[in-house]
């Protein structure tokens, strides 16, 4: 496996996670230019969402994981927590990137960097036929607004790897941020708003965003 390459995992047992404590400036406001990952979401109307990642790393494997209404999660080989509608929503960084176009990072040789100008991934999402590799129905299809929470669960942990404990510092733990989405059924659309704190380009599968974490 990669150096670094691990899954920011805090602890887990039959599918469960066991949440540490993080720092108090663990999870930056949404939208803030805190921290070296910093991701948000906000309501666009028409039922649809607006997902962002800036990121001043040049690692492209943080990656948004969401789920509506509090659906059910799936288990998936390799990962001993729950993830939901992770797949194709990951972020951009300028070149050279790692894990492509860098050679492993070691201790000796840092090819994991946070010193980079920012890039933004942004990503919409239509409720109704969203796009990604795992897409179950629409919960509540009759319901004019819906309940989306996300969160970043793959990258490297800590400050790519190289804080003492190795615990997420950016990331927020996994805890879930939320945003509610409007114009989804015949009640009125109440337009646009921003993501409530709290607390994965559209190809490709998960196990292709997978590879190289266990490598």
């Amino acid at each position: 496996m990669k150096h670094g390459a691990k899954l920011a995992v805090v602890g887990a047992a039959a599918g469960t996670l066991t949440v540490l404590a993080p720092p108090a400036n663990a999870v930056p406001a949404p939208g803030t230019p805190e921290g070296a990952v910093t991701f948000s979401a906000k309501n666009l109307g028409g039922c649809k969402a607006e997902f962002s990642i800036v990121n001043k790393t040049n690692v492209t494997r943080y990656t948004i994981d969401w789920r509506i209404d509090e659906e059910a999660g799936r288990m998936v080989e390799d990962i001993p927590f729950e993830i939901y509608r992770t797949g194709g929503m990951s972020s951009k960084a300028a070149s050279p990137t790692w894990p492509d176009e860098v050679p492993d990072n070691t201790v000796d040789n840092r090819t994991m960097v946070s010193d980079r100008a920012p890039v933004t991934a942004t990503y919409v999402q239509d409720l109704k036929n969203p796009t990604g590799t795992f897409n179950p129905a629409l919960p509540n299809p009759g319901a004019s607004t819906h309940r989306v929470d996300y969160r970043i669960v793959l990258g490297p942990p800590g400050n790519n790897g190289q804080t003492p404990n190795e615990q997420p510092e950016w990331l927020g733990d996994r805890q879930w941020r939320s945003v509610t989405v409007t114009g989804c059924g015949s009640g009125p659309d109440m337009g646009s708003s921003g993501s409530v704190g709290s607390s994965g380009s559209v190809a490709g599968s998960l196990g292709d965003l997978l590879s190289g974490l266990f490598s």
